[in-house]
């Protein structure tokens, strides 16, 4: 090997070991400075208020409590030193979805966000209420017109702080065109209001900028990148990004054109962004208190927006990048603003930039920090996808935690993922509530805290059941009757179809259906429940025509086509099939029922015996 080629691979091997140190800052620096600010958040609902909010920037974890449950049956939670809020749990969600590939979405509506009310600590009200929807297999944008509208109301900063993974399982990629999709596909899952959209996409392509930025970072280099970045200002390139009834929902429920409403957010985002860009011109003679009030980070009805939050971020990041320490007490001690998110998003772009060194003092007692730079390694450093055979050991969070409550014998997480331990404890008993708390940690290393509480009825001293449920923070819970274990309904979880030919079955129901196909070279999804597997000696399904499978589709003409195309055998129509659609059978002889979505007649399927 000659000279230049080995100091091309000495190159390539120090920039490989720089950008995993900086992908775990990445990370470790979103926790850290998540949990340094959350006690003096706005809302963090600290015990003791406002004089226990305020107190000298220092970097080092401080244990508190905090007010937790509804409006009548309040209980104080115990935080530790080190343990993060709802923007470091949803990260590590969104990070784990990543690590499935192709099939990110189906995970995260499936599995993380529906599961995340059951251990969530601190969340907002738009995230819970969207998850809600997605436990019941709802997306937030179908259902009341009042929850619709809140829904598309919503423009905080819950997609922001989660999407930096998004920008590591990307990093390959020559453009940052499949960033700006996959967050808006992310946003789109928790908020319908462009604010919260571009306040990600804008957050994301800072992360993306930083991870790839070599040496030094010029003062102000980071918004100088982000200001001539053209993709996030392209409203017909968000619009394309998003299923047709999402966009047609927006516009019936906001009453405005969707590409107005983005140009009219793009021109409040490049607002922002002069404002910092103007104060950083002023080098040391910044005024940081008057540029982020400027922005909006004092004011409590707005300093929660995904634009304003964006735009902080970048400016704290840009006028602290030599500085990061600075950068991060800096944000997570402001008065009056959002601190554990604003702090979280600054020290994840400093941590991208200087890698986790500097981080040290607060990642010895940070919460699950083994387990977060683990997540960092296995976003950068092969790309391999997960296996999705777990999800034949995934239950529903409430059948979940139903058994651990009943029994604490629950070897898996609701998840799939192993369990290492569970401890439990009391935290409160009174006349209105009881609150019991478990400990969770899994085998790879996650700690969960997952609080049980039971409302008392009314004018009892005493409880008269108990049942287990999901964590309610608002006052609209109501109890529910004790069931006996054999009334409990069980919840099916997948439906398994074993196949002969498992890329010949991939192919017909991805090119020839044109269904969104997810999962890995040994399985694939058609739906969040109906899994595809090869055959094996031990499948024991038979073959046939016993299985139908219905899909409901907007272009039933071009079905027909590659039907007829391709051969595929059609069998008799029933007799209350409509006019375009089609019964075909699949590689396997399973029945297919081509419905069309767009029918008069579509909420009138027929069964398989019609």
């Amino acid at each position: 090997m000659d000279t230049t080629s080995l100091m091309e691979q000495h190159m390539s091997l120090a920039r490989s070991a720089d950008l995993l140190d900086r992908s775990r800052g990445l990370l470790v620096g979103a926790a850290a400075g998540d949990a340094l600010g959350w006690p003096q958040e706005q809302r963090s609902g600290i015990v003791g208020g406002r004089k226990a909010r305020e107190t000298p920037p220092t970097m080092a974890f401080r244990a508190w409590n905090r007010w937790s449950g509804a409006l009548y049956a309040k209980y104080e939670d115990a935080v530790a030193a080190g343990e993060y809020s709802d923007d470091t749990q949803l990260l590590l969600a969104t990070a784990r979805a990543c690590l499935h590939g192709g099939a990110w979405w189906s995970w995260l509506t499936d599995v993380e966000l529906p599961a995340w009310p059951l251990y969530q600590r601190g969340g907002g009200r738009a995230v819970l209420t969207a998850c809600r929807s997605w436990q019941s297999a709802t997306p937030p944008w179908h259902g009341p017109e009042k929850k619709v509208r809140a829904y598309f109301a919503a423009g905080a900063n819950g997609v922001a702080m989660r999407i930096a993974p998004h920008a590591l399982a990307t990093l390959d990629d020559q453009s940052s065109k499949q960033l700006v999709t996959r967050v808006l596909m992310d946003g789109i899952l928790t908020h319908g209001h462009p604010r919260a959209l571009l306040g990600g996409v804008v957050y994301a392509l800072a992360v993306r900028h930083t991870l790839l930025h070599e040496g030094a970072m010029e003062y102000g280099d980071l918004l100088d990148a982000i200001t001539s970045e053209p993709i996030w200002a392209n409203a017909d390139h968000a619009a394309s990004s998003f299923p047709i009834e999402w966009l047609e929902a927006f516009e019936e429920s906001s009453n405005t054109g969707f590409l107005i409403s983005w140009r009219n957010t793009v021109q409040e985002m490049h607002d922002l962004l002069h404002v910092a860009k103007q104060s950083l011109e002023r080098a040391a003679l910044a005024d940081d208190e008057r540029t982020l009030r400027e922005l909006g980070c004092f004011d409590p009805k707005r300093n929660g927006s995904g634009t304003i939050t964006a735009a902080a971020a970048i400016y704290l990041a840009s006028r602290f990048s030599v500085r990061p320490s600075m950068g991060l007490l800096r944000s997570a001690f402001l008065a009056h603003a959002d601190t554990d998110t604003l702090a979280s998003m600054t020290g994840a772009l400093l941590g991208a930039l200087h890698g986790s060194e500097w981080l040290a003092a607060l990642s010895r007692t940070l919460q699950d920090r083994p387990y977060i730079e683990q997540l960092s390694r296995s976003l950068i450093a092969d790309h391999t996808e997960l296996s999705v055979d777990d999800q034949a050991r995934r239950v529903s969070p409430t059948t979940w935690m139903q058994s651990l409550v009943s029994t604490q014998d629950v070897p898996t997480l609701f998840d799939g993922r192993p369990i290492q331990s569970i401890k439990r404890e009391h935290v409160r008993d009174t006349e209105a509530v009881q609150v019991t708390r478990y400990r969770v940690v899994t085998t790879d290393g996650q700690s969960l805290v997952i609080d049980n509480v039971v409302r008392n009825r009314k004018g009892s001293s005493a409880p008269k059941a108990r049942v287990a449920q999901m964590p309610e923070d608002s006052s609209t819970a109501k109890p529910k009757k004790e069931e006996s274990p054999r009334n409990r309904s069980s919840e099916v979880t997948r439906v398994a179809i074993y196949v002969s030919n498992l890329a010949r079955s991939r192919w017909f129901y991805s090119e020839v259906l044109g269904i969104d196909v997810g999962g890995t070279n040994r399985l694939f999804y058609i739906s969040p429940w109906i899994a595809v597997l090869p055959k094996t000696e031990d499948s024991t399904q038979s073959h046939g025509h016993a299985l139908q499978i219905t899909v409901a589709t907007s272009h039933p003409d071009y079905i027909s086509a590659m039907v007829e195309k391709h051969g595929i055998p059609v069998i008799a129509p029933g007799p209350r099939d409509i006019p375009g659609s089609l019964r075909v059978l699949d590689p396997d002889g399973h029945e297919v029922l081509v419905w069309p979505s767009n029918s008069p007649h579509r909420h009138s399927i027929p069964s398989s015996k019609d």
